[in-house]
């Protein structure tokens, strides 16, 4: 072909047209959001501080004091610096709510405009009482660093007085944001730093509003939360994955970019949804699948030895494989312990009675962080015979409860006769 000006001037276009295609698909694959100035609590990540009586005398000046009052104390942790450095009271007026004074300002002194009434947290539940505690920013973009209080009146804790009093706070503060998303206002919000005011989204907790409710709902468990571990997390917002490429409060600036479904590696976790299915070795050296247990209820926990909780769960979980196996109920447990070897897990495994299906670690542990994406243990699923999740319970759930004596009662009410 004779190789003309105007062929010349045509390939010219048509390399002009390419790259700008590019470019622009290029550009289309991030999207660019701001901070908003009102940091939010992250309530999965809580201390316990028991609060000790003081001398009623010493605070009858607070507004709502009553003769009578009950009045405890102690220091709550600023999400800001790590120290436990916020003089909090406690004001329980004779057939009153239960009142939180704290120090917002740091100066000492507790105010009327310092007062906040706690707000029974379920209207059946007399014993879980809150509050949002807004305390006050020395530096810095954002204005307030909030505490999520949660008070739970007449329960006691470990070596705790009849006259004590028992709360959780919660530690660590997320920066939130929004970013445009072809359109769609996307939330998403991202773990402080104490002492820190810039972020890492490849490190600590992030979550991103992927249902388009306009909250980002932080349960472990939740899809739009996760704890990245030195990692890029993709989330998955409708049809679009996306992750994020750069958080800088410094300059007010938050760019998403999208992904390849392939690059979406979690299992999304919901009542009524069948469970993933995944492949183990069991202690004796067998290869397993989870379906194999299809027609079963199934109690899945995920558990170590090497975590106090899941010890203090023990006695129950072997109750209930006692109690229930003849009512087509079986236990099956993801080990997460790494410092055994196989003969002593095993020796472990009889020595407290652990006759059930157990997974081995390394068969299971990419399951466990990068699929379900779990971070605290135990957490414990029930399965329907169909492969259904009927209850994921870890801590404050409204399914059926998994803890305890009451994973026994749960089980008795859903399990047949």
């Amino acid at each position: 072909m004779k190789f003309t000006f105007r062929t010349a001037l045509l390939v010219h276009f048509i390399l002009i047209f390419s790259v700008t295609s590019v470019l622009s698909s290029a550009l289309n694959n991030e999207f660019t959001g701001q901070f908003e100035k009102t940091l939010v609590p992250n309530r999965e990540n809580f201390e316990r501080k028991v609060l000790k009586q003081v001398n009623p005398r010493a605070f009858s000046m607070l507004d709502g004091f009553e003769p009578g009052s009950h009045v405890t104390s102690s220091d709550l942790i600023h999400p800001q610096t790590g120290r436990s450095s916020v003089l909090t009271v406690l004001l329980e007026p004779e057939d009153e709510d239960p009142i939180l004074f704290c120090d917002l300002n740091g100066d000492g002194k507790l105010s009327a405009d310092e007062r906040f009434v706690l707000k029974q947290e379920k209207e059946e539940n007399p014993f879980l009482w809150n509050a949002v505690i807004p305390l006050a920013s020395n530096k810095g973009f954002f204005e307030t660093y909030p505490i999520f209080v949660r008070y739970f009146r007449s329960i006691t804790y470990e070596n705790m007085s009849a006259n004590d009093r028992l709360v959780t706070q919660s530690t660590e503060v997320m920066a939130r944001g929004i970013v445009d998303v072809n359109g769609s206002r996307v939330s998403v919000q991202y773990a402080l730093a104490a002492g820190q005011s810039k972020v890492d989204p490849q490190k600590g907790w992030l979550g991103m509003d992927t249902n388009g409710d306009g909250e980002v709902d932080m349960d472990g468990l939740s899809p739009e939360a996760a704890q990245a571990d030195s990692e890029t997390v993709v989330f998955r917002v409708g049809s679009q994955y996306l992750s994020t490429k750069r958080a800088d409060v410094s300059k007010n600036q938050i760019i998403l970019r999208s992904h390849a479904a392939k690059d979406y590696k979690r299992a999304e976790l919901e009542i009524g949804q069948v469970f993933p299915e995944f492949s183990f070795t069991d202690f004796d050296g067998k290869k397993r699948k989870f379906s194999e247990f299809r027609g079963k209820y199934v109690l899945l926990d995920i558990w170590g030895f090497w975590c106090p909780p899941c010890r203090k769960e023990l006695p129950y979980i072997k109750e209930s494989h006692r109690r229930f196996q003849d009512r087509n109920f079986e236990v099956v447990g993801l080990n997460t312990d790494t410092d055994f070897t196989l003969s002593s897990m095993k020796k472990a495994l009889s020595e407290n009675g652990m006759l059930w299906t157990n997974a081995r670690v390394e068969s299971v542990l990419d399951f466990i962080k990068i699929n379900l994406r779990i971070t605290a243990y135990p957490t414990t699923f029930l399965i329907s015979p169909e492969g259904k999740i009927l209850s994921m319970s870890r801590h404050e759930r409204d399914e059926a409860d998994l803890r305890g004596k009451d994973l026994l009662e749960s089980l008795d009410e859903i399990l047949p006769e």
